[in-house]
């Protein structure tokens, strides 16, 4: 047995978290499973550069195919919605919500909600862009985007989220343009008061589609 001592940094420590979770702690453990790995990529790659190189082409290729305007990627059991109950105007919640990794966020925190709504799109590639503000104390949101029915589809799916956080927000007002939605929410006492807001903007008994800004106008003036 062959003992050397071993001078890691921080850094490197972080990056070895996961298999010293693997060993439990066993550093040993975790430094032979790195070895007959770095010894399996040598023996089928030739080298540890030669794996690096495939990976960044691979990585690349991923990236040129995911810039394509309609290289978006979408969880599987949305894509499954999609294909099978279209029919339904709105998805189930659990689904829509999934595409948020921040559930819990504070949604009158303008700032962090604009920046990880974005980093979402971001990740799925959607030919889309948000831009959440304040006003009025309610919190407007613009999405913008060349495709009327993603648009449309996003504000549902914005709307399912905001109305399912833990402070629910309701539609208050809804506008329509060729390549843009805009919408301000303002704040419900029970989520069940946002979710019969939105249920009547977007749900099978309510509108059924976004109205246009002249449609908004006269809706307006009615209620």
């Amino acid at each position: 047995m062959l003992r050397k001592n071993v001078s890691i940094s921080d850094t490197h420590l972080k990056m070895l978290d996961p298999l010293l979770k693997k060993h439990q702690g066993n550093l040993s453990a975790a430094m032979r499973d790195i070895i007959d790995f770095t010894g399996f990529v040598t023996e089928n790659m030739g080298s540890l550069e030669t794996a690096k190189d495939l990976f960044k082409e691979k990585n690349h290729a991923m990236e040129q195919t995911r810039n394509r305007i309609y290289g978006i990627t979408i969880p599987l059991t949305m894509f499954r919605w999609l294909l099978t109950n279209r029919k339904n105007s709105l998805p189930p919640m659990n689904e829509a919500i999934q595409l948020f990794s921040q559930q819990d966020i504070n949604s009158y925190d303008v700032n962090t909600l604009n920046k990880v709504i974005n980093e979402e799109i971001s990740f799925l590639n959607w030919p889309i862009s948000v831009n959440i503000g304040s006003e009025n104390s309610q919190i407007s949101v613009q999405i913008t985007g060349i495709d009327p029915e993603i648009n449309s589809f996003y504000a549902k799916l914005i709307t399912m989220y905001l109305s399912n956080n833990k402070n629910p927000q309701k539609i208050s007002k809804l506008l329509n343009y060729p390549a843009s939605i805009f919408m301000l929410f303002g704040s419900a006492l029970t989520q069940e008061e946002a979710l019969k807001s939105m249920h009547e903007t977007f749900g099978e008994n309510g509108r059924n589609k976004i109205p246009g800004e002249n449609e908004m106008f006269l809706i307006e003036a009615l209620s």
